[in-house]
């Protein structure tokens, strides 16, 4: 029992001699460990919990890999090994030893804010630090793991897209790191991640996370320059029809209201039958046959 303790003891100090490589994901997104061992060499995968747990992950083999822990989401991506999915208390400091090298991981799964904009908007990606009691502080952003220079982030940006890039000036009063993104395109899609510095470039523990999604913008959604109208030729062919169709109405109302005139006249002589007055009129407005008979356009 003493030469195990006294072995789990010597690995944990080897482990934290080793500088480990740093690396972040999204809570329930996909993980392939960055390291491997080569082809012919075998190796295990270890779990440090702390000074006397250690816990082996999976073992290499004749180039495959036998998984022991989280069988449910361990995954083989031919000599790669990696969760298919990430849960939070997967983060940790992980090492893979093999026959001729030893690499060390530490994992920091972050859970994310998902932030959707359309293209041309602009969108804020927020993120809360308390800085009361604090001084020599600087808004360190990052983009997909790499530095952005952020406009009101820290003295000595001066590369990217600061014009497009910018926090509030007084975010070390109120404790707000939230960063503006003007005018999103496309390519600003992707995983954003917000440290506070120190004034000696140390990060914070806990960074805030957030992912962003860049829609294109619809036809509908562009505006439209309206290409100027000829007034005086829009307004005649607008006019032509309603005129055509009020010369044949009024002719129709005048020959309507001659034979009823006559009519009405030959009714006191000899009598009149209205019936053929209807068959007159209605005669009447059939014979013109090549006339526009549209109605009104109000």
């Amino acid at each position: 029992m003493a030469l195990k303790e006294v072995f789990l003891t010597l690995t944990f100090i080897h482990v934290f001699l080793h500088v480990a490589d740093c690396v972040k994901v999204i809570l329930g997104d996909q993980f392939i460990f960055p390291v491997n061992c080569e082809p012919g060499e075998s190796g295990k995968l270890l779990r440090v919990f702390g000074q006397n747990d250690i816990s082996e992950v999976a073992a290499y083999q004749r180039e495959q890999w036998t998984v022991k822990m989280y069988k449910d989401r361990m995954m083989i991506n031919s000599s790669k090994i990696g969760f298919n999915h990430t849960v939070y208390n997967d983060g940790g400091l992980y090492e893979l030893r093999c026959s001729k090298s030893e690499e060390s991981v530490q994992l920091e799964v972050v859970a994310a804010r998902k932030v959707s904009a359309v293209e041309d908007e602009t969108v804020i990606l927020p993120c809360y630090f308390v800085t009361t009691g604090k001084t020599g502080l600087n808004v360190a952003w990052l983009k997909n793991e790499k530095p952005l220079c952020v406009k009101n982030s820290r003295p000595d940006c001066s590369s990217g897209t600061p014009h497009r890039l910018s926090v509030s000036t007084d975010w070390f009063i109120h404790g707000d790191l939230s960063l503006t993104v003007a005018s999103v395109q496309p390519g600003d899609h992707g995983d954003y991640f917000c440290y506070v510095q120190d004034e000696h470039r140390n990060h914070s523990v806990n960074p805030a996370a957030v992912r962003l999604t860049v829609r294109e913008k619809k036809a509908h959604q562009i505006p439209t320059t309206a290409t100027p109208v000829n007034q005086t030729q829009s307004c005649s062919e607008q006019t032509e029809p309603w005129k055509r169709s009020t010369l044949v109405v009024g002719v129709f109302l005048m020959v309507a209201v001659t034979l009823f005139i006559l009519c009405f006249w030959r009714h006191f002589k000899s009598g009149c039958d209205f019936r053929k007055l209807y068959e007159l009129v209605g005669s009447q407005h059939t014979s013109q046959p090549n006339e526009a008979t549209t109605p009104f356009n109000y």
